[in-house]
């Protein structure tokens, strides 16, 4: 802005100006605007000034924004990392796969009632106050690094009844001893996560409805 607005005070016309803005900040080194005569001391001036503190302006905002994508990455990283070593040292806890509506109405409410929380899901979770593990839900080491063999229940609250089904099958094999509720949304689907494993079978919009009715 700053250099469309000199060379627009040194004469030349907007699209002059926007142009040789452009090629003095990239450093594209085209031709100067105007005829030899034209190009006066203080128009040398400016463009050298310009090419020296826009260039280094435009890169002092480059080193930033990448600074700070870096330390971003660097702090998720540290946060699973502490997330995963206190989930190595926690026993009797609930899992909870899936981090949409149901899955975080499910994790304050259990959390409310004093239960120890591990989450799974597909995408970090920064700001969670509950040990996460990113992952496929649907892959054993996922779970297995939720703690599955130390905990008591686990709840399959993902979008689809096909990955629920699958976590619940998994969740089994992983651990007989786990309680499984398993979430659905449709009820005909009920007698597959029983066969399964599943300890309980819950339809959250059957329950919205008949609480509404």
């Amino acid at each position: 802005m700053i250099g469309f607005i000199g060379y627009l005070l040194l004469g030349l016309s907007a699209f002059d100006s926007l142009y040789m803005t452009v090629i003095t900040i990239t450093t594209v080194g085209f031709s100067e605007i105007g005829a030899p005569e034209e190009i006066t001391a203080a128009y040398q001036t400016f463009t050298l000034l310009l090419a020296l503190f826009g260039v280094g302006t435009a890169l002092y905002t480059l080193g930033v924004s990448f600074e700070a994508l870096v330390e971003g990455s660097i702090n998720d990283g540290l946060k699973i990392r502490r997330g995963l070593r206190m989930i190595d040292k926690k026993s009797n806890h609930i899992i909870v796969v899936g981090n949409g509506r149901v899955g975080q109405a499910i994790v304050h409410y259990v959390g409310r009632h004093g239960a120890e929380v591990v989450m799974v899901d597909r995408e970090p979770q920064p700001d969670s106050e509950w040990p996460i593990v990113i992952g496929e839900a649907t892959e054993d080491q996922t779970l297995r690094d939720a703690g599955i063999e130390r905990a008591t229940t686990l709840i399959a609250a993902l979008d689809s009844d096909a990955d629920n089904v699958y976590v619940t099958l998994s969740a089994r094999a992983l651990n007989p001893a786990l309680h499984i509720v398993a979430r659905t949304d449709h009820q005909h689907n009920e007698a597959k996560f029983f066969q399964a494993g599943a300890n309980r079978v819950v339809n959250p919009y059957e329950i919205g409805g008949s609480r509404m009715g």
